[in-house]
């Protein structure tokens, strides 16, 4: 992160004394060669200020090494602490309070087991006419749009119906991924099961870990009845080129500074800038961990050369077949899932995702512990 200070190079002690020598060897010869061959005066001159300059180079060159070896320790101890301040605001979380996920293969938190029992059949993919799709089937609109809308309704019912009618909540952020008519409509819902939740007209934009990142920043040093809500609602379009169905999902997670479970800020890969490796290991270090969780969460990425060497277990719980192709919705999906599995068996879970930024996102949700 920091570049190394440049060093000087330290005073070669025995060549200045070898010099010292030689100049006086040199003023001993003057002082035994007779008058007649040299001014006495203009040698002891000579010699004497060829010492003195030699004295004073030397001097020079010793306490420019001292100081330049004085500059790099301050320059190591200010980086030091640079660094301890980083992690320090790196390793921050925010703590997943409330969450939803539905699709044609989950709806609760109790389905989890049959997401990776790998025994169980995935959900059928549906013939629309277009290609196959994954379909919830409590949603019939025929285009994404209005199905889009009537998941925001359908998500809106699931998660009144989590909270009950006399819990009274105003988050002091809104996020949203999905269209805006979308979003009025879970809107409109949730004033009709829930009218003590107040939400705004006009939510921000999710914009995937960045999000997720500001969140994070926005939940330090709040008070503990601080909430961030975000939400989205995809269903893809089927393409018959794509080797995977067309998949819908709706998603809500309630942020704050205390629950079961916590997110972590995660890190993003950028296939062109950076070593995936190290970008997996900083996640490690990233959530206090000495290796990487043992399970992870993730839909295939394909495209991502290296995945399976970095020890994430990127083989085993591949969710493409549970869900279908989300795209920009991978990550919530993935880091629900991994909320669920850390709530159900208190040990971390991994996850990883695209990301509308970067080639790959990954991260580590961990039990919740207060304080940290």
């Amino acid at each position: 992160m920091f570049a190394p200070y440049p060093l000087a190079r330290e005073p070669r002690y025995s060549r200045w004394f070898a010099g010292a020598v030689g100049l006086l060897a040199l003023l001993g010869v003057e002082s035994v060669l007779p008058p007649s061959q040299v001014a006495p005066h203009l040698a002891a001159f000579t010699m004497g200020g060829m010492l003195l300059a030699g004295l004073l180079a030397f001097l020079i060159h010793v306490l420019y090494f001292r100081f330049n070896r004085h500059n790099a320790q301050c320059y190591g101890e200010a980086v030091e602490r640079e660094q301890q301040a980083w992690w320090v605001q790196h390793r921050q979380k925010a703590a997943l309070v409330e969450s939803v996920l539905l699709s044609a293969s989950c709806g609760c938190p109790e389905d989890l087991d049959g997401l990776l029992d790998h025994a169980k059949q995935p959900p059928v993919a549906r013939e629309t006419g277009e290609g196959l799709a994954l379909r919830l089937l409590q949603v019939f609109g025929r285009d994404a749009k209005q199905r889009e809308q009537e998941l925001a309704t359908l998500l809106a019912l699931k998660w009144g119906a989590q909270r009950g009618t006399d819990q009274g909540l105003t988050p002091s952020s809104c996020y949203w991924h999905g269209s805006q008519a979308a979003w009025r409509a879970f809107v409109e819902q949730m004033a009709q099961c829930c009218p003590d939740v107040h939400l705004p007209e006009y939510p921000q934009t999710w914009d995937g870990i960045l999000s997720l990142d500001a969140i994070i920043d926005q939940l330090q040093g709040v008070p503990d009845g601080a909430r961030v809500l975000c939400a989205a609602c995809q269903s893809s379009s089927p393409d018959r080129a794509s080797s995977l169905p067309a998949g819908e999902a709706a998603v809500l997670w309630l942020l704050g500074t205390e629950g079961d479970v916590s997110f972590s800020r995660g890190e993003w890969f950028s296939q062109a800038d950076d070593d995936l490796a190290t970008v997996a290991q900083r996640a490690v270090e990233q959530s206090l961990l000495e290796a990487p969780a043992q399970i992870c969460m993730l839909f295939s990425q394909s495209d991502v050369p290296g995945l399976a060497t970095i020890g994430w277990n990127a083989k085993t719980n591949v969710q493409d077949a549970n869900f279908g192709a989300l795209n920009q919705l991978e990550a919530m999906v993935v880091q629900t899932l991994a909320a669920w599995y850390v709530k159900q068996h208190g040990v971390p879970c991994s996850w990883l995702a695209s990301d509308p930024h970067f080639t790959l996102t990954l991260g580590i949700v961990r039990p919740h512990e207060s304080g940290s």
